[in-house]
């Protein structure tokens, strides 16, 4: 197809001294389209063409790295020209490999030559490229790419300067590899990067035939538009403006209604006396900020606030302790809850003064019980939110962990950024939502 031959014939641009010039390709288009075929074309060239002697294949999952592995390999294999210099080809799990003969087989090498050449998969861990180099790396769904892989990948073809290609579809505020690489490629006008990205202004709804025609460069090849309207109607929204569209949206993953959330926002919203007022807190890992959620009930809604300290070096346990003291005196806290493993060493202070707390730990049944009160409140829209972006983004950036127990958990580890925030959402919520489990003074 014509968008692919442009591709191909700016990434394998080559300069005075017969280089590539492009070290970094990135392409972007939505699902189906026809990267990955691209991207065998481009394995297949450089194992029997520019001679490339090394080359390896890498994704989010090693299934995929084996999927497009077979797919080369029985290519290479249903064409005599290419299966004459095939020496050998290992489907043997966790090696597998095809090996090749140069152009001059089956003479011998008249001059320098890399007789035989490789294509291979690695694991997309922080370990698997390691001890490896590359003429060729490519890297699929890099939008899934984890950041200690992709730091343990980028140096394989730095002493062969030989060319990184990545393919993806949009991802989310979690995928950071993929968003840190399309910012620079955007940001700074280096030749040494390629970025093809084929993806639907912002602005257009899901259901617009120009937003299709935008991110769909295979449209009326191999991609019909009767087929995109059964998934425009199929399938999610946020699945549409990714897999489809290409176009970025807060969280894929998320297990929450954002699009509620965004719409409950008031920028008038205030924090007010006479109404019950129960408190969520949570501190991030190295104890350098704070975060104090405050849900109010206003007639059927709850308001939701968020106060936050940060200090470099850590936060003092007792200056914060004395002022979230006073928030919770001035508006008469019926309960502040806190995990024992992020806020522990702040709870006892507030007890001492007389500060309702609760604990209610991240493994908790009751914390699993919370999640659920957090995304049904979402989903029927009885929150309102004072407009404070920190709070928007650390809900945009949870995870959903399934739990052994049949429940489920906003995760702290699967998520890129902080989430402590959510975190004191969900637990502030969850008790007010529950106030008859939640009235008490626990002192710990």
């Amino acid at each position: 197809m014509e968008w692919q031959k442009y591709v191909m014939n700016d990434a394998l641009t080559v300069d005075n001294n017969g280089r590539f010039v492009r070290s970094t390709c990135g392409l972007l288009v939505a699902r189906q389209q026809g990267k990955t075929h691209c991207m065998r074309m481009r394995i297949l060239a450089g194992l029997y063409i520019f001679g490339e002697g090394s080359i390896i294949g890498m994704a989010q999952n090693r299934q995929l790295a084996l999927d497009t592995f077979k797919q080369v390999v029985d290519m290479a294999e249903s064409l005599t020209w290419l299966r004459k210099r095939i020496k050998r080809v290992s489907r043997t799990n966790g090696q597998e490999e095809l090996e090749i003969y140069c152009h001059h087989f089956p003479k011998e090498c008249t001059g320098p030559c890399k007789r035989i050449r490789k294509y291979g998969v690695r694991a997309a861990t922080s370990e698997g490229p390691r001890g490896a180099t590359a003429d060729l790396l490519y890297v699929d769904e890099l939008r899934e790419i984890k950041a200690d892989a992709w730091t343990a990948a980028t140096p394989l073809t730095r002493a062969t300067s030989g060319q990184t290609y990545i393919t993806s579809n949009a991802g989310d505020a979690n995928s950071t590899v993929l968003n840190d690489l399309r910012a620079r490629a955007l940001t700074f006008e280096s030749p040494r990067i390629g970025w093809y990205e084929w993806s639907a202004p912002p602005g257009l709804a899901i259901d617009d035939v120009r937003a299709w025609q935008a991110a769909n460069p295979a449209l009326g090849h191999t991609v019909t538009l009767e087929a995109l309207q059964d998934a425009a109607a199929r399938d999610t929204p946020d699945a549409v403006r990714t897999e489809m569209l290409c176009q970025w949206v807060e969280s894929i993953d998320s297990p929450f209604n954002l699009s509620n959330w965004n719409n409950a926002g008031d920028d008038n919203l205030k924090l007010e006396t006479g109404h019950n007022t129960f408190m969520g807190l949570d501190l991030n890992f190295t104890r350098t900020q704070a975060f104090l959620v405050t849900v109010q009930q206003r007639d059927d809604k709850f308001a939701v606030f968020l106060t936050r300290w940060e200090k470099d070096g850590g936060l003092n346990d007792l200056e914060l302790a004395a002022d979230i003291a006073h928030l919770a005196r001035t508006y008469s806290v019926r309960a502040l809850a806190f995990d024992p493993k992020t806020a522990g060493h702040i709870a006892p202070h507030l007890a001492k003064v007389g500060v309702p707390v609760a604990p209610t730990a991240w493994a908790s049944t009751a914390f699993s019980t919370y999640c659920d009160i957090a995304m049904s409140n979402m989903n029927t829209g009885t929150l309102i939110h004072a407009n404070q972006d920190l709070l928007s983004t650390h809900l945009a950036a949870c995870a959903r962990r399934p739990s052994s127990d049949g429940g489920w958990r906003i995760a702290r580890k699967a998520a890129v950024q902080d989430i402590s925030a959510a975190v004191a959402f969900v637990m502030a919520l969850g008790h007010a939502a529950t106030p008859k489990a939640s009235v008490g003074i626990s002192v710990v």
